[in-house]
């Protein structure tokens, strides 16, 4: 008996969602750009992760030292810095190692690689690579080799230039995705007067059905589960369009993001993650669906 009322829930949602078709494309059209917001900031959620991630690990604090500093001094200052438990690695680059390193570096440069070889010095100056246990911790070290009593003989300290870099790319993407998400709940409201206007719609269209189910004893659940069901198809549909348009402009375009990210593959992560992309859009959309029509019952059907 419970599985035969379920299936005539069901056909009359079914019935309620396609009887009006153009209404029902509209209502479904406007959730499907809410989902698809949401996608894109799931999207852009993942770049900017990877991008982050990736100007965290070239990051580093590069100590250059003065010419006249000696060998015995600098290593003095490695020692200090891997006695750190904010450190991760030391290296250290020599003066003949830089040269090497850049000489490698610009091969392709003539003009380069004609001045340097009328110098008769090596112009370029020892260094220590630092890297730290975790990016929020290159400011402690920072100012560990400012208070130094070595600090006399380092010429510089590069790391606050890479410190603005990261801190930019982070606020970018902090503000696209609060934009991001201020756009998508906007939609998301507009997406839900639409679908609760068709649901008063089709409740206004059917009050004599209403009237009839109410004579003949229709509980009170049996009236109102398909207007419900109504609105979860038109999540589901939306989820359905959404993601098949999502997923074809991210086909398209993950390449063009790989010429611009070399290793990101945009395609590669949403696929590797299709299910679970795919049960939370479905699953938005359905709630979107379900709570406006929810919210239409409340307010105009009276059983």
């Amino acid at each position: 008996m419970l599985k035969e009322k379920l299936k005539r829930v069901i056909s009359h949602g079914w019935t309620n969602f396609h009887r009006n078709s153009y209404v029902s494309f509209g209502t479904t059209g406007v959730m499907a750009l809410v989902l698809l917001l949401f996608l894109g900031l799931i999207a852009m959620n993942f770049v900017s992760g990877v991008l982050v991630a990736a100007l965290e690990n070239k990051v580093d604090v590069s100590v250059y030292f003065k010419q006249t500093t000696t060998d015995d001094a600098i290593m003095e200052v490695k020692a200090d810095l891997e006695a750190l438990n904010t450190v991760k690695t030391v290296q250290y680059i020599s003066r003949e190692e830089a040269l090497t390193l850049f000489k490698e570096r610009h091969a392709q440069d003539s003009l380069i690689q004609e001045s340097l070889a009328e110098l008769e010095t090596n112009p370029l100056q020892s260094s220590l690579n630092v890297k730290a246990v975790d990016t929020g911790q290159y400011a402690s070290v920072v100012s560990f080799l400012e208070t130094h009593k070595l600090r006399t003989t380092i010429d510089k300290i590069n790391f606050y230039e890479n410190e603005a870099v990261i801190r930019r790319v982070r606020s970018i993407s902090q503000s696209a995705q609060q934009w991001g998400l201020i756009g998508t709940l906007v939609l998301a409201i507009i997406a839900v007067l639409v679908a609760f206007n068709t649901v008063r719609l089709t409740i206004y269209n059917q009050k004599s059905e209403i009237e009839i189910m109410r004579l003949v004893g229709g509980s009170n659940w049996y009236i109102r589960a398909p207007y419900l069901v109504e609105g979860a198809l038109y999540g589901i549909f939306a989820g359905v369009l959404a993601l098949i348009v999502f997923y074809i402009t991210v086909g398209s375009i993950s390449p063009k993001v790989a010429i611009i990210m070399p290793g990101v593959s945009l395609s590669g992560y949403f696929a590797g993650n299709a299910v679970q992309v795919i049960l939370l859009i479905i699953a938005g959309g359905v709630l979107l669906g379900m709570v406006s029509s929810f919210i239409a019952i409340r307010r105009f059907l009276k059983v």
